[in-house]
């Protein structure tokens, strides 16, 4: 009976949408060509530089193109978000170690990634590991905060508090029917790691493009350990890592007006899991192996009526073996397995009835299912029906978005009692006005409501669990200026500054509380309030016609306290590894010569548990890195050669408590095009 009364709200909700938007779809009877040819330029509209682009959002957005991350001397997708301001990276040490994200303190769970279009779902722990995806094939790599102008996309994509995207490189075939990318990689504590691409066009509006890339790493470094007066000099243990990714991309353009993408993802990864180092116990028996593979395709096609048309679908499995031994096991070790998989689908309608106004409707589905042994028989699983309308109105000075998001998330288990359902209309608006024509100043403001349910961790996880959470609610208020000029002044080329205010309220926050000493559970526990300021500034200096400095500047501060429960000891105290102050710097001379970048991230102290007292407290760190790279021929063969130095003043430091991260490290690449 629940089973029918599921489907039921999944066609009664999903055909409601349908419906409305298939009667504003029908009452246009005259194609506007005004409208279509302002459509039209709306999509050309990408041609603009990226920061110019990031200062008319109505929301914040800070975006790193290609050439940015080799000019910034980024390494790894981990470190390119630590130059963005508002960002908390969990970093357990190493290369590919794993890495989470977390926007402005309201967690990992409530920040979305997603991939050439489409957001990685993880149902098991509701967070995306940032390591298992390739700088080496990122053309752009972008965060925003709550929701911006662009509303022709899936309504997945504005379901979170805050999104990262990545967009992957396209091929480039104007002049050549193929193309070869080489790289490799190699490094302190035992990193390698080759890189191949091959772009070959198949027709005249059809491409292809397969990668791949294999890397490992001991990560045995060495670190000082300090207990009382003892110090000892020790190898971090247990700590190696392999992974294996290849993808497949296919691009068309079956008419002049539509797109055809697809993709197929395969990663695969074994490494070991480093313990905590406390009072000499450096010893971990601890493994991980997962694997990964999903396929998607999307389509777009638009009309001169005005009218575009959005397909999305996706097919994603996703496996998780975790191996550990030790007496206190049956047997003497464990070995927990995961198995998830899910199936979605989205469908978006833009009608741009004038060269002002647009309209979006989306809606999505998608079936989760997880099969453990670690979930005491139980095999959840849930349908999720997301549905979008929204509204922009944009002139050259004002740009005005409304939003409201309709989630329906419907529980089912085998084996068990599932957890509750939810259901939500979550609303957003933002606004960028421009007070003179003539400057390059703007004003935006913006306020987004969402939740996020309860992750099958959460629910069902033996031990601690539970059915009956309730979603976690995050309102999130933003007011910023924002400056974009290029300069005519020779030796200024550009100029873009940002500056941000925001207030986060957070409640019902999951969290996990002990029973006793071996049993914990999850409860809703919290409410959290974040206040922060974040700021950006970039410029390009010319100083002689084949010699420039860009520079960049981003920093943040926020004060995110507990205000669940007044009695508490650590009432209105700093979240856990949420530092007041946090920014990054970098500067790059471009020459003839060998370009130079160097680069700094850095924060404030910080606490790992919830009480601010000294045993609890982190030490604030600096860390310095500097890369050298440079671009030549050798026998027509494009080629480049880079160095990186990463922690150039060998600095000791933890970003999670106990897990030391490494000190002075070096990389050299070598890469070819043919």
């Amino acid at each position: 009976m629940r089973k029918e009364k599921t489907w039921l709200l999944i066609v009664a909700y999903v055909w409601g949408g349908m419906w409305t938007g298939a009667s504003v779809f029908a009452q246009v009877s005259v194609p506007d060509t005004i409208g279509g040819k302002v459509h039209v330029l709306d999509e050309v509209e990408v041609s603009a530089s990226a920061s110019r682009r990031n200062m008319m959002s109505t929301s914040p957005v800070q975006m790193l193109s290609k050439s940015q991350l080799v000019r910034q001397g980024v390494t790894d997708i981990a470190d390119a978000l630590r130059r963005f301001s508002g960002v908390n990276v969990k970093d357990y040490g190493g290369a590919g170690g794993m890495k989470t994200v977390s926007v402005r303190s309201l967690g990992s769970q409530h920040t979305s990634v997603s991939y050439d279009g489409m957001t990685i779902s993880d149902c098991q722990s509701g967070q995306v590991d940032l390591s298992r995806f390739s700088l080496d094939n990122i053309q752009s790599l972008s965060l925003a905060v709550g929701d911006n102008e662009d509303i022709f996309v899936p309504a997945r994509s504005v379901a979170s508090a805050a999104s990262i995207r990545l967009q992957t490189v396209m091929p480039e075939l104007s002049e050549r029917p193929f193309w070869v990318k080489a790289e490799v990689k190699a490094g302190s504590f035992g990193l390698v790691n080759p890189f191949v691409r091959y772009d070959q066009r198949l027709a005249e509006q059809v491409s292809m493009s397969l990668s791949g890339d294999f890397m490992r790493a001991d990560n045995r470094y060495p670190f000082t350990l300090v207990n009382g007066k003892y110090v000892s000099e020790e190898h971090r243990n247990n700590n190696y890592i392999e992974t294996w990714r290849g993808e497949w991309n296919l691009y068309a353009r079956p008419t002049e007006h539509a797109v055809l993408n697809g993709k197929v993802y395969y990663y695969d990864s074994f490494r070991e899991l480093p313990g905590p180092v406390i009072l000499y116990n450096n010893v971990s028996d601890e493994e991980l192996n997962e694997r990964n593979f999903f396929s998607q395709l999307h389509y777009m096609n638009y009309w001169d009526n005005g009218f575009s048309l959005q397909l999305n679908g996706k097919f994603n499995w996703a496996s998780s073996h975790y191996h550990d031994e030790g007496e206190e096991f049956p047997g003497g070790e464990m070995n927990n397995k995961y198995y998830q998989r899910e199936y979605y689908g989205s469908v978006a309608l833009l009608y741009t009835p004038h060269e002002d106004w647009s309209l979006s409707y989306a809606a999505d589905y998608s079936f989760n299912n997880l099969t453990s042994n670690a979930t005491l028989g139980v095999k959840p699983f849930r349908h999720t029906v997301l549905q979008t309308l929204a509204v922009r109105y944009r002139t050259s000075r004002l740009t005005a978005t409304a939003l409201l998001l309709g989630s329906l998330y419907l529980n089912e288990a085998k084996g068990g009692d599932p957890a509750k359902d939810a259901r939500r209309l979550s609303p957003s608006v933002s606004v960028s006005w421009k007070p003179w024509e003539e400057q390059g100043l703007r004003i935006r403001a913006s306020c987004k409501d969402i939740f996020r349910v309860a992750t099958f961790t959460e629910n069902y996880f033996g031990r601690w669990g539970t059915r009956d959470l309730n979603p976690e609610v995050a309102r999130q208020y933003n007011v910023g200026l924002t400056f974009a000029n290029a300069l005519s002044r020779s030796w200024l080329e550009g100029l873009n500054f940002s500056v941000d205010g925001y207030y986060n309220y957070v409640k019902d926050k999951i969290v996990a509380m002990p029973y006793n000493m071996f049993f914990w559970t999850m409860v809703n526990l919290g409410r959290v309030d974040i206040w922060g300021v974040d700021v950006t500034l970039d410029g390009a200096f010319r100083f002689a016609p084949r010699h420039r400095l860009l520079s960049t500047l981003s920093y943040t501060y926020q004060k995110a306290v507990d205000k669940t429960d007044p009695s508490s000891a650590y009432y209105e105290n700093q979240i856990p590894y949420t530092p007041e102050h946090s920014g990054a710097f970098s500067v790059a001379w471009e020459n003839p010569y060998a370009n130079v970048a160097f680069h700094a991230t850095g924060v404030g102290k910080r606490y790992s548990a919830v009480q601010n007292i000294a045993s609890n407290e982190l030490d604030g760190y600096i860390e310095y890195g500097v890369a050298l790279y440079h671009s030549f021929k050798w026998k027509r063969v494009d080629c480049s050669l880079r160095l990186d130095v990463q922690n150039l003043g060998n600095k000791q430091y933890s970003i999670v408590k106990n897990y030391p991260m490494p000190g002075r490290s070096y990389k050299v690449t070598l890469g070819i095009n043919i």
